[in-house]
């Protein structure tokens, strides 16, 4: 006699949206080595280099003598490298999440949490540098190497502010780029580079035609350091959006 078991049902309900997308963040981190390790370490070198530099400089002038500190863009290199990281994760990671079985939109409401995660981290990353920079005179050398001399002067909440800005917007740019290479591959990353430049150009030509460089001047002065920063808040937005539309129609494959 055969005997016949019924298959349990399988489930139709949902999983939560808050696991869908921490299974992304957490697919997006597998490799904190990109994300993390590397760009710490390559920035503690350049660090490291840029203070051997400054006290050998200072070595050099005579006691009598006397220098301003050293500002360089030293840090500048990690918003570099962050968009870099939003470009190789949302291209490495998009195909393998849709081979899981998660969806466009909850790849990239997990790849915002991704991006703000880092963002946040890395802003109070170099807050607590920029403290440190400030106590120990510039490293003792002089050297200011994660801020300027407006910073500075600024409060700190300021700093903070305007990395998590710069950091925001870095990533924004990555991932609309990286979903243009997704959709549309190297073609879409020619239009879409030329596009920006033709954009700048036009813009800044406009601006001297116009000769309204002056109020752009005074509208940046009055708004402030911080102020002035927050309309990148736009362009971070317009990124985030074209990357959002383009990948609701890209596939692994591309096109």
């Amino acid at each position: 006699m055969t005997t016949m078991t019924e298959a349990a049902p399988l489930s139709t309900t949902p999983r939560p949206l808050t696991r869908r997308i921490g299974t992304i963040v957490r697919l997006l981190f597998a490799n904190p080595w990109t994300a993390i390790y590397t760009p710490l370490m390559i920035l503690g070198v350049i660090l490291l280099m840029n203070i051997a530099i400054w006290s050998i400089v200072r070595a050099s002038i005579p006691p009598e003598g006397d220098m301003d500190s050293s500002i360089n863009g030293g840090v500048s290199f990690l918003f570099i490298y962050m968009l870099v990281v939003a470009v190789q994760s949302m291209n490495q990671a998009f195909p393998l999440a849709l081979g899981y079985g998660s969806t466009r939109r909850d790849f990239v409401a997990g790849f915002g949490v991704f991006a703000l995660i880092l963002s946040l981290g890395y802003s109070l990353f170099l807050l607590a540098a920029w403290s440190v920079e400030r106590a120990t005179g510039g490293w003792g050398v002089g050297l200011t190497f994660f801020g300027t001399y407006e910073l500075w002067q600024a409060q700190w909440w300021e700093g903070f502010a305007l990395s998590l800005l710069a950091f925001l917007l870095f990533f924004a740019i990555g991932a609309a780029t990286a979903a243009v290479y997704v959709r549309w591959k190297a073609g879409g990353m020619y239009v879409f580079w030329g596009g920006l430049v033709f954009v700048g150009i036009g813009g800044a030509a406009l601006a001297t035609w116009l000769d309204a460089w002056p109020q752009v001047g005074a509208f940046f002065a009055w708004a402030g350091l911080v102020g002035g920063a927050a309309w990148s808040l736009i362009v971070t937005a317009l990124c985030a959006m074209a990357a959002w539309l383009i990948l609701r129609r890209a596939t692994p494959s591309g096109g």
